[in-house]
């Protein structure tokens, strides 16, 4: 393994810290607008889809307001460790259930866009949505959805080490690393990282298959139907897409200029690219980490400007 170190000011905890603490300001008033549109402002035919988009909403907002005010996670892969230097650190909460919180609140956006999703497929495709055996199975369907992500880690962090030797464990795996990140008094070992993206591979994949499923019967059926008319088939047609606009903004940007698309810049993908890619790579720059944390921690700001705009 090999390191990128160059002891500079991207490199630091104040400037990740100061840059969460900058988002922060930003984003704590952009989510309350966004929750406040969402419940007071939402027209009564969309009434629906009230929740769900709520949910979706609450969701991002959570993670941002958890990572830029009270964790503030400095992350070191490929070894899958790293410490906190926010408010729940200062306090003494272990720094393992700030990892496990932390990680479980960015997993909960999955079953949050598959609900927003099913919720379309559920009054717009299906006959029986009111039923009273649809709604149990949806509760069911929602139930494993939710039990499966707050237990989807829980392989990982049953297999820690013993985080008296973690330190030791650290500096073999990357013998590169400085001694002042090893020598944190926060300083924390997750465990096996294979194991940690096998986990979060085999769950990404639950979320997209359904996701996947959902958007493709509902986009059959909105572009298809013949039997309502015109002004209503356009309207929820519309709909729809605003709807995928503001749950995909976050992930991918695109700008048009001189009618050729330019390069995405992504706010979530890259991140997990660079990560992922570590593992490969084995190699450690924690400038690019640091960065990684706080486009990651940008995705809630990007879906609130989309959805109020």
């Amino acid at each position: 393994m090999s390191c990128t170190y160059r002891n500079n000011y991207f490199e630091s905890d104040e400037f990740l810290e100061l840059s969460l603490h900058g988002l922060s300001v930003i984003q704590v008033p952009l989510h309350t607008l966004g929750a406040y549109i969402i419940i007071m402002k939402t027209p009564n035919e969309m009434g629906k889809m009230k929740i769900p988009m709520l949910l979706v909403h609450l969701t991002f907002a959570l993670y941002d307001i958890y990572t830029t005010t009270l964790a503030f996670p400095i992350i070191i892969f490929p070894i899958c460790s790293g410490y906190s230097i926010g408010v729940l650190a200062s306090i003494g909460i272990p720094i393992s259930i700030q990892c496990y919180i932390g990680l479980t609140l960015f997993l909960l956006y999955g079953p949050a866009v598959t609900m927003f999703f099913e919720n379309r497929y559920n009054y717009l495709v299906r006959l029986d949505c009111e039923a009273h055996s649809r709604r149990f199975k949806r509760a069911v369907h929602y139930f494993i959805n939710y039990f499966i992500t707050l237990n989807v880690l829980m392989p990982s962090f049953l297999n820690m080490p013993d985080q008296s030797v973690a330190r030791e464990i650290a500096l073999k795996k990357l013998p590169c690393l400085p001694l002042k990140i090893v020598n944190h008094s926060k300083f924390f070992m997750l465990g096996n990282e294979y194991l940690i993206f096998v986990c979060s591979g085999l769950f990404t994949m639950f979320v997209w298959t359904q996701v996947f499923f959902f958007f493709a019967k509902t986009v059959n059926f909105i572009f298809g139907i013949k039997s309502q008319s015109q002004r209503t088939t356009q309207l929820q047609r519309q709909f729809f897409i605003a709807v995928c606009i503001q749950v995909a903004l976050p992930f991918v940007f695109f700008k048009a200029v001189c009618l050729q698309i330019s390069q995405p810049f992504l706010v979530i993908l890259a991140p997990a690219v660079y990560l992922t890619s570590t593992l490969y790579t084995k190699h450690f720059d924690i400038a690019i980490s640091n960065m990684s944390v706080i486009m990651a921690t940008s995705h809630g700001l990007f879906s609130t400007v989309a959805a109020d705009s």
